[in-house]
């Protein structure tokens, strides 16, 4: 059985892609860590392929899928503020928790989406391709799971535990072997295994365009055989594994060992998004034609699904760490690889984006609401990598602090706490130096950004952060967390500050 245990500690659960979803026009989605435009090199010509292809038509930016995207994200956070705090038994809260696990793989079925609608009518240079991908996420996926990784040393021993990693040449090796198998994994943090996946995905996205646009009248079957293949995969990943998977010292063993961080388990949502998007046109009109039937052919798999689940956990009295019976039905019925929740995820899958659409039709520009969405388009990527750190800060105080109040308002309450520590993180983060490797995007341009104010703010979160440190047990980690946030704010707005002075100073004319 493929380990698929949902929880906090070490569940590679949710996630997000942060692709582009503007159209072949060259300008870039606010929420693309890694936004090509078709005027470099290669990439900007006009691909002939083989079989027909869609019919090129202009377009704008897609604004559903920032729709798609911002609401997924938030119910990353959710999904693992309840695995971090409602015990097993809050049956309401856990089946909230397994809708939210739609997440895992609405974002791989994003990902397929927005990288073959910019290139369905562009050639592909794959080396281009790459080495651009695997810049702009490669590079924040090596700085977080280095972190990550410090961090998890300094959690078990403070500074003396990262210092002794460099105690002898024994403990060098056996550090530098756990930063590997991290990397290899995205384990370092349980939330990277998507940035892992995702590499994956790019590595062999070219030959799967290559295949789309040679197989044309052929992909209602490549898709069924997908979905049939996927099911199959489900069926065995939740039980014992096969006899040709059995040995876990040989490569067959090892990669069913690690089946859920490689991109077979998600590979039909991928192709799904793939051909969505190559078939834009068609995939649009049937999600406004049928848009009634559809939501409600969800809404009654969503709600059948429910049903299943309440039976199958209902009168749950013991903890999952009890192993017993009835511990394993609520395993297996949050399990996000059971095949019977698979179509309930599709289901809400289907809904978000129908009300994305209804969010394109209806945004008006220029809004406080169209603002909000495209800021946090831009944030969101950076979001998912940091929000870990902060919700690991957070938890050791709503855990002391909120054991007498009702667990709907604690989850609440944690969610909003995490989210604006978050977004504050973000923030420093995309005015510092250090965007780019953090947030998969170029800084803010200096020369736009108030040092002043942010003097301010960072005054103020580091004076609150001191309190909390000070004051609130159990807050340290999150005081310190948010000081530490100020500091490196305080510092960038120096830095831009001084930049700002200098360039007015040069922009002055000289005197005669």
């Amino acid at each position: 059985m493929v380990e698929t245990q949902a929880k906090v500690e070490d569940a590679p659960e949710r996630v997000t892609d942060a692709e582009d979803t503007r159209p072949t026009t060259g300008e870039a989605a606010p929420a693309d860590p890694s936004a090509e435009t078709p005027g470099d090199g290669a990439e900007t010509s006009t691909e002939a392929p083989a079989a027909p292809a869609p019919k090129k038509k202009s377009g704008g930016h897609l604004y559903q899928i920032d729709f798609v995207r911002l609401f997924t994200f938030g119910g990353v956070i959710l999904d693992h503020v309840i695995l971090g705090l409602a015990p097993a038994t809050a049956i309401v809260a856990e089946g909230v928790g397994l809708m939210l696990r739609y997440t895992r793989y609405c974002f791989f079925a994003l990902t397929g989406f927005v990288l073959t609608y910019q290139y369905r009518n562009r050639e592909l240079h794959a080396p281009t391709f790459w080495r651009r991908r695997y810049k702009l996420i490669g590079l924040p996926f090596l700085m977080w799971s280095l972190f990550y990784w410090l961090n998890r040393h300094y959690q078990r021993g403070g500074l003396d535990a990262i210092w002794g990693i460099f105690h002898d040449g024994a403990s060098e090796r056996l550090a530098l072997k756990s930063l590997i198998y991290d990397l290899a994994t995205g384990n370092a943090a349980y939330h990277l295994y998507f940035l892992s996946v995702s590499m994956q995905i790019y590595l062999v996205f070219p030959a799967v365009l290559w295949v789309i646009k040679r197989t044309w009248g052929y992909h209602r079957y490549i898709l069924a055989a997908s979905g049939i293949f996927h099911i199959w995969l489900l069926y065995h990943m939740v039980r014992p594994p096969l006899g040709f998977f059995d040995d876990p010292n040989d490569l067959p063993g090892l990669i069913w060992r690690y089946l859920g961080v490689t991109l077979f388990p998600y590979q039909f949502f991928i192709l799904l998004g793939c051909l969505a998007a190559y078939h834009f046109d068609a995939f649009g009109a049937l999600m406004r034609r049928y848009r009634a039937p559809l939501i409600g052919v969800s809404l009654v798999t969503i709600v059948l699904t429910l049903v299943y689940y309440v039976i199958k956990v209902n009168n749950v009295i013991i903890p999952v760490i009890n192993k017993g019976p009835k511990a394993e039905e609520m395993f297996r019925a949050t399990n996000v690889f059971m095949v019977h929740n698979a179509f309930m995820f599709v289901g809400i899958i289907i809904i978000l984006y129908i009300a994305g659409t209804i969010w394109q039709e209806h945004r008006r520009p220029g809004s406080g609401a169209d603002r909000v969405m495209q800021t946090a388009a831009d944030r969101s990527f950076g979001i998912y990598l940091a929000h870990v750190i902060v919700l690991s800060s957070v938890l050791p105080l709503s855990r002391r602090h909120f054991d007498t109040v009702p667990l709907w308002f604690n989850l609440i309450t944690t969610f909003l706490v995490t989210v604006a520590v978050t977004v504050f993180l973000v923030e420093v983060l995309r005015r510092s130096p250090i965007s780019l490797v953090t947030t998969g995007r170029e800084r803010i341009d200096w020369r736009i950004q108030r040092w002043g104010r942010a003097s301010f703010v960072a005054a103020l979160g580091g004076a609150v952060g001191f309190a909390i440190y000070e004051k609130v047990p159990d807050g340290a980690q999150l005081g310190f967390l948010i000081f530490g946030i100020s500091a490196l704010l305080m510092l960038s707005a120096v830095v831009v500050g001084v930049k700002q002075s200098n360039a007015a100073h040069d922009a002055k004319p000289v005197k005669a």
